[in-house]
């Protein structure tokens, strides 16, 4: 599914580009805002004032403990100041943890969402005009688990050790009595995984001048535009820290936060960009053609600074 939002604010809505173009078609920048783990049930935050300069706000998960509560701290956070520049949000495990059934509360998120005029990804993806008539295509996900980082043979000890301690075995319920649990996550993961696989593949065919297809999985993409992931859980071991957050194990510290998914930074189709969230420190490096970033807001004395006005070029 692909949605679609305005061009930046201050720009015209580009006219048609003809399919057939060269696929070295130069891209005007587009300037994305990022930030995640902001957990604002913990402690008050405030976004800058005035807003920095951006294109589009990108928000990697853990806005708070409820998805309705985050969608509605954001709206009322921006307040209107945003304009026609898109703000997209993935939801993190936390926006999961109050109690209510997944499902619903993905359902009610989306249709909130609507009202408060923000992009909500689940598997999905929304194209993001910039200003030269080119475009970002953003996928957005969760991107739960496979808890795998570790090997797939010491997979089952990680769900095993999730199970008794991870805190979304606890507070996140597919229904009234249903909670949960590892596996659940890791067939949720294979999801996502195969939709980022598969969309990252439409958006290249698409952006050069192989044409469309009726079945691509995204649609819209017009020659020049590249592609951004936006995923709450990390794609990489290279984002953690060298040592497990408080309370996690190493046995499946590491596979409580990221999946191994550098295969797509390096293949035909990488995305220029890949911002994330879900770890106890600030993030940027490259792997493969992926710029890979998290801005997460620290609540610890030990996790690294959080810039609330984090803007990126792409």
């Amino acid at each position: 599914m692909t949605r679609h939002v305005p061009p930046p604010a201050g720009h015209a809505a580009p006219a048609p580009v003809p399919q057939r173009v060269p696929a070295s078609l130069p891209a005007a920048k587009l300037r994305v805002w990022v930030m995640s783990d902001l957990r604002v049930d913990l402690a008050p935050l405030r976004l800058p004032d005035p807003l920095p300069a951006f294109d589009a706000l990108l928000v990697a998960g853990n806005v708070s403990n409820d998805l309705g509560s985050s969608l509605s701290w954001l709206a009322d956070n921006l307040a209107g100041r945003q304009g026609e520049r898109p703000v997209v949000l993935v939801p993190g495990n936390a926006e999961f943890w109050n109690g209510r059934g997944k499902a619903d509360t993905l359902r009610e998120g989306r249709i909130l969402a609507s009202r408060l005029g923000i992009t909500l990804l689940s598997d999905e993806a929304v194209r993001i005009p910039d200003a030269g008539g080119t475009g970002v295509q953003v996928l957005g996900s969760t991107l739960w688990t496979d808890w795998g980082i570790e090997g797939r043979d010491r997979a089952t000890l990680a769900r095993g050790y999730a199970r008794r301690f991870h805190p979304d075995c606890r507070r996140i319920r597919l229904g009234p009595r249903t909670r949960y649990l590892p596996h659940d996550a890791a067939g949720a993961h294979a999801r996502s995984r195969a939709f980022i696989e598969d969309a990252l593949v439409s958006i290249k065919v698409q952006s050069g001048s192989f044409g469309t297809s009726p079945v691509a999985l995204v649609h819209g993409t017009r020659p020049g535009d590249r592609a951004i992931v936006l995923t709450h859980h990390a794609p990489s071991r290279r984002s953690l820290a060298p040592r497990p957050p408080h309370g996690l194990p190493v046995d499946w510290g590491a596979a409580a936060q990221a999946s191994d998914l550098e295969h797509l930074m390096t293949a035909w189709g990488a995305p220029v960009l890949w911002v994330h969230g879900h770890v106890p420190r600030s993030v940027d490096l490259r792997i493969g053609r992926t710029r890979v970033v998290a801005n997460p807001r620290g609540r610890r004395g030990d996790l690294e600074a959080f810039h609330p006005a984090l803007v990126l070029e792409t």
